[in-house]
């Protein structure tokens, strides 16, 4: 069943950077995270800058929690980031690698603080491949120097490899940046579903094959018990290589949603999910954004046995499914993990607050009373 629009909305103030696969839109509201307006207290060396390539896909949110919560801003010259007596921030450090290297050498020199941030480590912590050997290196050396801070985006406690690379770690933040207002959005959608409806199980986001679409769609193309107990819904623009993937889903009775969704349909497709589907293959394994929101609301998510998901979830006792290729058809015909919005909310803040705590300390900046 291909949809073009029968997701519920949420609402006009829902924000454009809950999805984090995409281009954030420029006209979307500000918005206030956990523990937001607390400004960027500290020795008088100013706001700290951020330095990224672009905006586009989880970068735009991570930039909003940034400013809400220290007043950073943008670089606006890359001059900016060797000259500037503020802490300076690398966004993605496998972006920019050698900048972010040569940047924090030359202003560690005069004892100026710059911390970079590891949105995909584990290549950089374990693969053989000499590229990331090197880079491994590298970072090994650079924690000898105080004034240069890498953090990874996932707790040590996930991937303790993560420690030889990395001064520390933060809660990727799109696990702690939910509004109070979305949240009770999402609840009041929720509790205007259809009793007895199919249990909802959820891709969000760009269908690709990094994404898992293609074992998404044939998993439930193959299981006729999988499709009597569970309604599969895929929403996000489909990639080109994904195309065929996508029919076989549609084919199969599964609803496909092919555009960017607007806000408020996003919050709607997170309301009317009892599972998110993030099981995806070995490439696309590092911090999601979507197991991020769907943890901050309670809503359980499929994951890849054994992989950085599934290890979060362990550590971090979020309601998950673990399978493998093999068992995810077995795993999802029985019941599904409850919903727990209220564990997921406290969750959330205590993402929150260790994640700043952690990167104040990064940053040099001065802790909250």
């Amino acid at each position: 069943m291909l949809v073009g629009s029968m997701l519920p909305a949420a609402g006009s103030f829902a924000r454009a950077d809950l999805w984090p696969e995409e281009p954030a839109s420029e006209a979307g509201p500000r918005f206030v995270p956990v523990g937001a307006e607390r400004g960027a207290a500290g020795d008088g060396q100013g706001p700290p800058i951020v330095y990224t390539r672009s905006e586009t896909g989880r970068r735009g949110s991570y930039l909003r929690v940034l400013e809400r919560l220290f007043g950073a801003r943008r670089a606006g010259r890359r001059r900016d980031l060797l000259f500037s007596r503020a802490p300076v921030l690398f966004l993605m450090v496998e972006e920019a690698f050698l900048l972010y290297v040569i940047v924090g050498l030359l202003r560690a020199m005069t004892g100026r603080r710059t911390v970079g941030l590891l949105a995909r480590p584990r290549p950089l912590a374990v693969s053989p491949r000499w590229r990331h050997a090197f880079r491994r290196a590298v970072l090994c050396r650079l924690k000898r120097w105080r004034s240069i801070r890498t953090l990874t985006l996932l707790p040590f406690s996930v991937f303790p490899a993560f420690a030889s690379i990395a001064d520390g770690w933060i809660y990727d933040f799109q696990l702690w940046d939910m509004t109070e207002e979305e949240r009770r959005a999402i609840e009041v959608l929720r509790e205007e579903r259809r009793t007895g409806a199919r249990p909802v199980v959820a891709a969000i986001g760009t269908q690709s094959l990094e994404k898992g679409i293609g074992l998404f769609a044939d998993v439930y193309a193959r299981s006729a018990a999988l499709r009597s107990r569970c309604q599969f819904i895929a929403c996000g623009r489909v990639a080109p290589a994904a195309g065929e993937h996508a029919a076989v889903l549609v084919e199969a009775g599964g609803v496909l949603v092919d555009r960017m969704l607007s806000d408020a349909e996003l919050l709607g497709t997170y309301a009317a999910s009892d599972a998110v589907w993030c099981l995806y293959p070995p490439v696309g394994d590092h911090a999601s954004g979507i197991l991020g929101r769907a943890a901050q609301l309670g809503i359980p998510v499929v994951v890849r046995q054994g992989s950085l998901a599934h290890r979060l979830c362990v550590t971090e006792c979020l309601p998950h499914i673990a399978a493998s290729p093999e068992t995810v058809a077995a795993r999802l015909a029985g019941p599904l993990p409850p919903r727990d919005a209220e564990r997921g909310h406290l969750a959330a803040l205590r993402f929150a607050e260790e994640s700043e705590v952690a990167l104040r300390a990064a940053l040099g900046l001065a802790p909250v009373d």
